[in-house]
């Protein structure tokens, strides 16, 4: 999946702490974030499994660990962006 700057930007500032995987307060901002961004760029459609092969190969390449428990969690987080994306395009935001 080929993102455009702002949203790779986005992306980065998310899984860039060692702790991206955790959604503490800080780490869902940023998350929700790079959602948006996304949005903004790329609109209201998305292939999951592009976008959790893109979120996986930009966390090894920062040196993170990427096990089961990190795969699980992209799972869902990208679950979570596609009901993000669905409420923006029904409200129209």
């Amino acid at each position: 999946m080929t993102f455009s700057s702002a949203t790779e930007q986005a992306l980065d500032r998310w899984i860039s702490p060692r702790t991206w995987d955790s959604l503490t307060h800080t780490d869902a901002a940023k998350f929700f974030q790079f959602v948006s961004q996304y949005q903004k760029d790329h609109g209201f459609f998305m292939d999951e499994g592009l976008m959790r092969d893109s979120i996986k190969q930009a966390v090894i390449t920062k040196g993170h660990p990427f096990g089961q428990p990190q795969a699980e969690f992209v799972h869902k987080c990208v679950a979570l962006a596609r009901n993000v994306l669905d409420f923006l395009s029904a409200t129209g935001r």
